[in-house]
């Protein structure tokens, strides 16, 4: 089962502390390629973008996907209650 996403977009509009993808923002930290609450380049996203692809290759020799899942899960709810997003946005595992 693929990490249980819900489309809020926060993760593309605060970009500014993860270091490989600096290119990616003007200073705003919002993805350059965030657009009408989409991502223009999502099949073609960097690896950070792919939670389940950036497991795979990067995460997979330190965590469980379980324990991976709940560490995005948190950022994700997180990030959201920072925004007050409605909670239908929020990631449920």
């Amino acid at each position: 089962m693929p990490f249980p996403c819900t489309g809020c977009g926060l993760c593309c509009q605060q970009i500014h502390n993860i270091a490989e993808l600096q290119e990616f923002h003007s200073g705003d930290g919002i993805c350059i390629y965030y657009q009408k609450q989409k991502c223009s380049i999502y099949e073609n996203r960097p690896i950070v973008c792919r939670v389940d692809d950036a497991y795979d290759q990067m995460f997979k020799a330190r965590f469980t996907i379980d324990e991976y899942y709940k560490e995005n899960a948190k950022i994700c709810n997180q990030l959201q209650m920072n925004a007050v997003m409605d909670a239908i946005y929020k990631v449920r595992l």
